[in-house]
């Protein structure tokens, strides 16, 4: 039985948010933006800014918040992760 191709989503990320976040997170700078998109074939494309600034209380923790576009962060149980992972869609669907 022969299935039907399958097409897998393409996200891209900014090319320095490593960067991004490293100057952040040594206070160079007190909070950048990076961008994030999700394509699909035969999809909406959908695009994000996610927000870095360091956690107010723990100032070794590196907070992302999307301020912009439909895309949900989340990390580990512990609020800790060196890679997050994005959701895209309404209500992270």
């Amino acid at each position: 039985m022969i299935s039907s191709p399958l097409s897998l989503p393409v996200v891209t990320i900014q090319h320095n948010y490593p960067e991004v976040i490293q100057e952040v997170q040594e206070g160079i700078i007190p909070f950048d933006k990076f961008w994030v998109s999700c394509y699909k074939k035969a999809e909406i494309s959908i695009h994000a800014k996610v927000q870095a600034e360091l956690d107010e209380v723990n100032r070794d923790l590196i907070v992302l918040k999307t301020i912009e576009g439909d895309v949900k962060l989340s990390t580990d149980q512990s609020g800790v992760s060196d890679d997050p992972s994005f959701t895209f869609g309404s209500d992270g669907e």
